[in-house]
């Protein structure tokens, strides 16, 4: 028998390693969220409250109590609670301390996420609270006769009534306007829901009986805070340039020149009807024969020249009536 040698197949191995990644470990700890709302009101300044007290039970027993929160935005989240059920109670208050909402809800907590509960309504406590509200006081000052100065003296700056407006800007509530005297001692606008407000004032005065308007701040934004008065003080109105009038002065001598006469100077005055003194009074070398004298309120006004010669004092005076937007020219004939 032969025997048959067979080649020996050697084959190599090969072997496979699988790794394995561990996940990581679970957080036992999650937040809660949560919106509020106050008996149907999303909002804490309009429904008057300033803090919460809230607390949180597992099992009946209190586990977390939270004191003092302020009541800010539309909700709360409470960070870092242990997962579990927990039974939440709230206590809403004034900022007088007055308890004036209560509520309570139920909610799982899952580790590792933001749970969030939904809106909480909260049941008004006795009579409902009075809407929050807030107030703007304010005087007024008008720039006149010139952009650099203020007077407070109504007659002074030929202002009668005032119109004023306070115009929500997005927030709660109907626009607010009033006519006042000028001589009022200011104005308080009471019961404005809190938010940010338009307010404007307008001054008039008049011309031949017609209103003219004078002055406007037009709008001046302002935010008005629960339970708090904005004092804006005394509120500058700038002029409206248009309404307001010159004077185009010029002067002569009946028989004589400045250099006859000895007159150096020429004194000018612009005496408004209705005034015991000049609203302007000034003195112009004689030989310039005319000046313009600008930004007066429309009127009836007496102008006068005087002057001091060597030998005779002269004088002259015409009665002016000065329309809105114009140039009055006056010529004054001065005698002794």
């Amino acid at each position: 028998m032969k025997l048959l040698t067979l080649p020996l197949l050697v084959l190599p191995i090969l072997s496979t390693a699988c790794i394995f990644v561990s996940p990581p470990p679970h957080d036992p700890y999650g937040d809660l969220s949560f919106d509020w709302s106050f008996a149907g009101e999303p909002s804490c300044d309009q429904a008057g409250v300033d803090e919460l007290d809230l607390t949180l039970l597992q099992g009946g027993e209190v586990v977390l109590v939270i004191e003092r929160e302020p009541c800010v935005g539309g909700g709360l989240t409470i960070t870092d609670l242990r997962e579990g059920v927990y039974e939440v109670a709230i206590d809403a208050f004034s900022r007088e301390s007055v308890p004036l909402f209560a509520g309570s809800f139920s909610a799982r907590v899952v580790g590792g996420e933001d749970n969030y509960a939904g809106v909480v309504e909260l049941d008004a406590i006795g009579d409902p609270p009075p809407p929050a509200s807030g107030a703007v006081a304010l005087f007024w000052g008008f720039n006149y006769p010139t952009d650099d100065a203020t007077t407070f003296d109504c007659a002074t700056a030929g202002v009668e009534e005032l119109d004023v407006f306070v115009t929500p800007q997005g927030a709660a509530g109907a626009p607010y306007d009033s006519t006042f005297l000028c001589d009022d001692e200011g104005v308080v606008v009471e019961n404005l829901p809190p938010g940010r407000y338009a307010v404007r004032l307008m001054a008039y005065g008049a011309y031949h009986n017609d209103d003219l308007l004078l002055y406007d701040t037009g709008d001046v934004v302002i935010d008005v805070l629960s339970g708090q008065t904005a004092d804006l003080g005394d509120v500058l109105l700038p002029r409206i340039d248009q309404a307001f009038s010159d004077f185009d002065v010029a002067w002569t001598f009946a028989a004589s020149s400045c250099a006859s006469t000895g007159v150096a100077q020429v004194t000018l005055a612009f005496t408004r009807f209705g005034f015991d003194a000049p609203e302007d009074s000034f003195a112009v070398d004689c030989t310039a024969t005319s000046v313009l004298r600008r930004t007066f309120v429309p009127g009836s006004y007496t102008v006068t020249a005087s002057a001091q010669g060597s030998s005779d004092d002269f004088v002259a005076a015409v009665t002016v009536d000065l329309a809105p937007d114009s140039v009055a020219q006056v010529d004054l004939v001065l005698a002794p």
